[in-house]
């Protein structure tokens, strides 16, 4: 049976609401996931960017909230990802066993005994957010892969180019953030993003 690799892309918070309601109606049927990362705003924007997503025909099943349980828990999303930022993940897996939780992480050590339905990890390459900092690269992710049992999601410069080298590393899926929002046309590179992926499949599994 195929393993497909899920394509997840998350908000950059450097666009307005209405830009990403726009673009991610068009990205829909090439994304699994779309992770709405926006620190800056307030629960009434989201939740109003959340009311129209939904009016646009986007499905709620393909969202998932960054650190705003709440905003969650009132427009019916199921999927949470929790940060530095957010209460513990073994907290919020306990007061709302309802939800699915992805921990974001930076480490083997990090994963152990996590009650997260899944694992954001890296940054696997270097990437202008993070200057400075060390990568991980796909060694350690593959051996984060190795010795976890809930799906990993890799983050963090990964182009078209070498998302085919990501995902021999064994990950369940992939999370783009600023190869598509800097993008001069961000619909047609989640097209490029999704090909590769789509190729991928192909090869390792025909």
């Amino acid at each position: 049976m195929n393993k497909k690799i899920a394509l997840h892309i998350i908000t950059d918070g450097q666009h307005s609401l209405h830009e990403v309601v726009h673009f991610v109606t068009k990205f829909e049927p090439y994304i699994s996931y779309l992770h709405i990362r926006e620190p800056s705003c307030t629960a009434s924007e989201l939740f109003d960017c959340i009311k129209k997503l939904k009016y646009a025909g986007f499905p709620l099943q393909k969202i998932v909230i960054n650190d705003r349980i709440d905003v969650a828990l009132a427009t019916d999303v199921s999927h949470v990802q929790i940060g530095y930022r957010s209460i513990p993940v073994a907290i919020a897996s306990e007061k709302f066993s309802n939800l699915k939780i992805g921990a974001s992480i930076h480490s083997l050590e990090e994963a152990t005994n996590t009650k997260a339905n899944w694992l954001l990890y890296g940054h696997i390459f270097d990437t202008a957010s993070k200057k400075g900092i060390a990568c991980r690269g796909t060694k350690l992710l593959q051996q984060l892969v190795s010795n976890v049992s809930i799906p990993v999601i890799a983050i963090g410069g990964i182009t078209p180019q070498n998302t085919k080298e990501v995902c021999a590393s064994g990950v369940s899926g992939i999370a783009v953030m600023s190869g598509i929002w800097q993008a001069n046309d961000p619909i047609e590179k989640v097209k490029e993003y999704a090909s590769q992926l789509k190729e991928w499949e192909d090869e390792k599994f025909r």
